[in-house]
């Protein structure tokens, strides 16, 4: 079973007032640097932007999911940036990101999937986003994934 708790490293998350996307991502990135979990670094980044060039990973309801599937990367993690005021992310909805959930792993479709279906969990539940949005605290987030 899936627990996205043991994906994410209170190390890996950041809360923040708001900037550009670039700049956000860009931190995101910078803070999925290890070399337990990413074995070419600029390989990595380099796919993260693409994959965002391609479209937006905005997905609406103030969440972004950038995200890569590639060999540059051991295991799967997850990065959590929390926006506080809000990033314009080109999102499907046209409404600014206020989390955003890196995922970086390997080729593996089916782990992937299992990740995505539990964050969707906490994406659906208003309380939830609300919860993380309102986090002082890298723990105060990890809270957020308790049991999931």
């Amino acid at each position: 079973m899936v627990y996205l708790r043991d994906y994410i490293d209170p190390r890996r998350i950041v809360i923040l007032d708001g900037g550009g996307k670039t700049e956000v991502l860009d931190r995101l990135i910078e803070l999925s640097r290890s070399d337990e979990l990413v074995q070419d670094f600029q390989k990595f980044r380099k796919e993260v932007f693409h994959r965002e060039s391609i479209v937006s990973t905005g997905i609406g309801m103030g969440v972004a999911l950038p995200h890569v599937k590639t060999g540059s990367v051991r295991s799967f993690f997850i990065t959590v940036g929390v926006f506080r005021k809000g990033v314009d992310w080109d999102s499907l909805d046209g409404k600014p990101v206020q989390i955003a959930f890196l995922i970086g792993g390997p080729e593996n479709h089916q782990q992937y999937l299992q990740i995505l279906a539990k964050l969707t969990l906490i994406i659906r539940n208003e309380q939830k986003r609300r919860a993380l949005i309102e986090a002082s605290s890298p723990e105060q987030v990890l809270e957020q994934f308790a049991g999931l």
